[in-house]
């Protein structure tokens, strides 16, 4: 944005307007942080704010900031008033300096990212090229805003949920998310253990299945382990055709799910490169699937691949 489009000046903090996306993903731990600066020197970071609208400067960026200088006693805060034309750019500014910055959380873009698609008509097209970030990363933003329940969200906040463990517990119902999360916690399980738990959840009807899940994600996990491992039959040799089919079957779920999960944090070039292979493994998975529900109809009557009974 051309210099002469803002202005360095001073704001009274009973002028800024709290932005509610920043705020989202304000911790304590951050205005603790801005606290110590400001004791020890006080008004040395200015922050971002929208021109004037009947008294008031929207914040666009600085929200810990300004929190941590109230919470000092200081009554004015250095300022940038930028001039974004309209609505929508003082969002995409929001978003492009928490992008370049990282002063604000995942669930702040999220809910930025949101804004700029359901108020603004913004395509995520757009926002992938503004941004330089990938479509899935833009994706795994918007779901976090707009599937992960509000306890969840805090949990985010505080620090006791990682970001990309939340964009996995998004994926359950939300009712379900609370508990399961916690649970998870609680257990101390990393993002690929949650991911594998809700795989499970959403591949299961069985009632029984899911709740294990949500209640004790850590024995469900065992379970899921020893289903992917496929202990062979009683008398089956180490180099049996059963134990070798098994562990062959166990390899390439992991370079699956290692090959997918690449893709989904590759950057829109990498995907790009990698179109052509990646074209070829989901044709491959579409026929894998259709053969092996034939080939288990017998062994497993009523259930098809991924279905899950304890």
């Amino acid at each position: 944005m051309p210099a002469q489009m803002n202005e360095a000046c001073t704001i009274n903090i009973r002028q800024l307007i709290k932005n509610p996306a920043l705020t989202l993903g304000m911790s304590q731990k951050d205005v603790g942080k801005y606290k110590n600066v400001a004791a020890a020197y006080g008004n040395v970071a200015p922050v971002i704010v929208s021109s004037p609208v009947n008294g008031g400067y929207l914040i666009l960026t600085g929200s810990a900031r300004v929190e941590a200088c109230a919470q000092t006693g200081y009554g004015e805060i250095p300022a940038v008033m930028s001039r974004a034309c309209d609505g929508a750019g003082q969002l995409k500014l929001s978003l492009m300096m928490s992008a370049i910055r990282d002063e604000t959380s995942a669930l702040s873009e999220g809910a930025l990212i949101n804004r700029l698609v359901n108020e603004y008509g913004v395509t995520p097209r757009e926002l992938v090229n503004l941004l330089g970030k990938s479509k899935a990363w833009v994706s795994k933003r918007l779901t976090l805003d707009q599937n992960l329940s509000e306890t969840v969200k805090k949990m985010v906040t505080d620090g006791t949920l990682y970001p990309r463990s939340a964009e996995e517990v998004a994926k359950l119902p939300m009712d379900a998310q609370a508990e399961f999360a916690a649970n998870a916690v609680n257990c101390g399980l990393n993002k690929t253990e949650i991911g594998l738990l809700v795989a499970g959840y959403r591949n299961t009807y069985s009632s029984a299945v899911r709740d294990k899940i949500i209640k004790s994600p850590l024995e469900a996990l065992s379970k899921l382990g020893e289903r992917i491992k496929k202990r062979p039959a009683a008398g089956a040799g180490l180099n049996g055709p059963g134990r070798k089919l098994g562990s062959a079957a166990n390899y390439a779920s992991q370079m699956v799910l290692k090959a997918v999960n690449m893709a989904e944090n590759a950057d829109e070039e990498a995907q790009r490169a990698a179109g052509e292979q990646l074209c070829r493994l989901r044709d491959i998975t579409a026929e894998t699937v259709m053969t092996l529900n034939r080939l288990l109809a017998d062994v497993s009557p009523g259930k098809q691949v991924g279905e899950l009974a304890w």
